[in-house]
């Protein structure tokens, strides 16, 4: 397999696969490179189990590096693992890496690295450390043809009829059918997308990946859904073209929206407000919804760089962005090493400039999260109305870990004038999302998880539904 090559592999298949297959049948070859190559591999390593999975350590020769998003990988949700290569000297090399999982009780995951370094490296510094993987690619910003397959995972046979989304920068970016090759072919510009994918009788699929330029090929391997009944007679096929079909934009976005669907109702809503559970989502007329004064306070610390979290970011953002009315206003604070006032409220018929800012987000620094909601509320303040729906939300990783000891007393003043403070959390790991559950809880809000697309798609757009429903406060 060349360095051209990704496949989004999940993880049951190393689980369950390697008791049939060679191991070492995992072998990535570099063919032949130079000093100044591109030297490493993006994987990416899925959990569809209940239970929480940890890559307990990698063991590498001395000439590889690598880079993990997360050593923790949650349920139905997955992180990415790059290996870079170092050779010492000019000629062949074939290096080994293993990867040893928690829920593994035999041997461990076994990758071969293989190529040929064609000239003696130089320097001291010679590309030791494994790229960041928000690293400018080395090769520039020149888009290049990427191919996209689609495979039945147990059979490898390739699927015509699959539904791809691509959502890059918080946008949508396309989606395609696939004809009858199962596949189809898109110049795309090096950075990080997110791919969906479905189809009838499979289980839908979402990966993030890092498109290099060096990257040509991606395979996406789909499980077949257990739950699903084929109709008893089945219906004559229409005829299938090799060639596969780019959906115009609102059928694209019509095909995006079914892909998003999830059968989980949020228990909460529908129990202690059954009157919002019965009214569609796209509903947010007036006569239902008070009109919403919003502020984020958004964590672009360096953290948020790792796998898909500012994508994930970006995405719910621009989701609601979608959905706010004129009347409404949604403002942006971030907050690194400190914090400012990204965009100031901005009104709902102003959706372009919104999501002009949502998509120039950034990390950097450090986390300055006191200061960041404290900013929030200055902001919120200039809209505030008793009679709308005021709102400070907090969209985090983690923790509020500088200068962030007494946002408390903060949140609590606001909350007594009825400014609702709700944390959402991007990936986060199970000891802040229990912070940020008591934070919400202290400025009567909730705190609203994201750990993949599909909740990226809905649930923030969900609690703003529920802090603006009339009904709620009568």
């Amino acid at each position: 397999m060349r360095v051209g090559f990704i496949i989004i592999c999940i993880l049951t298949c190393w689980v369950t696969g390697f008791a049939q297959q060679t191991i070492s049948d995992d072998v990535f070859d570099f063919g032949k490179i130079d000093a100044s190559s591109k030297r490493y591999i993006d994987l990416t390593i899925g959990n569809p189990k209940q239970s929480k999975i940890y890559i307990l350590r990698v063991e590498h020769s001395p000439e590889v590096t690598y880079r993990l998003t997360s050593d923790l990988i949650a349920p139905d949700s997955s992180i990415h693992l790059r290996l870079q290569v170092n050779p010492k000297k000019a000629g062949a090399f074939n290096y080994v890496v293993k990867l040893h999982l928690s829920d593994q009780t035999n041997a461990p995951v076994v990758y071969h690295l293989k190529g040929t370094l064609t000239e003696e490296p130089g320097g001291e510094n010679y590309m030791t450390q494994c790229p960041d993987f928000n690293a400018a690619p080395v090769r520039g910003n020149k888009s290049s043809e990427l191919e996209i397959i689609t495979i039945d995972k147990e059979t490898k046979e390739r699927l015509s009829k699959t539904v791809v989304s691509i959502i890059h920068n918080g946008q949508p970016s396309g989606t395609w059918i696939t004809g009858r090759l199962g596949l189809f072919r898109e110049k795309l510009p090096p950075g990080f997308f997110y791919f969906i994918v479905s189809k009838e009788g499979y289980l839908t699929k979402e990966a993030g990946v890092y498109v290099g330029p060096e990257i040509s090929e991606i395979t996406i391997p789909l499980s077949k859904d257990p739950k699903f009944a084929a109709p008893p007679v089945p219906e004559p096929e229409p005829e299938i073209i090799d060639i596969a079909e780019e959906l115009p934009k609102q059928e694209a976005q019509k095909q995006l929206d079914q892909q998003m669907v999830t059968e989980k109702v949020d228990p909460v809503v529908a129990k202690t407000i059954p009157e919002l559970a019965a009214i569609p989502a796209e509903n947010f007329d007036a006569d239902y919804f008070k009109d919403v004064n919003v502020v984020f306070v958004l964590d672009i610390s360096s953290s948020m760089k790792m796998g898909e979290k500012m994508e994930l970011m970006k995405y719910s953002l621009n989701q609601l962005a979608a959905k706010l009315r004129p009347q409404d206003k949604m403002g942006l604070v971030t907050y690194s090493n400190t914090a400012e006032v990204f965009q100031s409220p901005t009104s709902g018929d102003h959706k372009e400039e919104l999501q002009k800012s949502i998509s120039n987000l950034k990390p950097l620094g450090m986390t300055a999260g006191g200061k960041g909601i404290k900013l929030g509320y200055k902001e919120v303040m200039k809209n505030y109305d008793p009679k709308k729906a005021n709102m400070v939300i907090v969209i985090t990783d983690g923790a509020f870990n500088k200068d962030s000891d007494d946002y408390e007393k903060t949140v609590q003043k606001y909350a007594k004038d009825g400014v609702i403070f709700s944390v959402v959390g991007i990936q986060a790991r199970d000891k802040d999302a229990v912070l940020m559950q008591q934070a919400a809880e202290s400025g009567h809000g909730r705190f609203v998880p994201i750990q993949k697309l599909a909740d990226a798609h809905s649930n923030l757009t969900t609690e703003i539904r529920i802090a603006s429903f009339r009904a709620a406060t009568r």
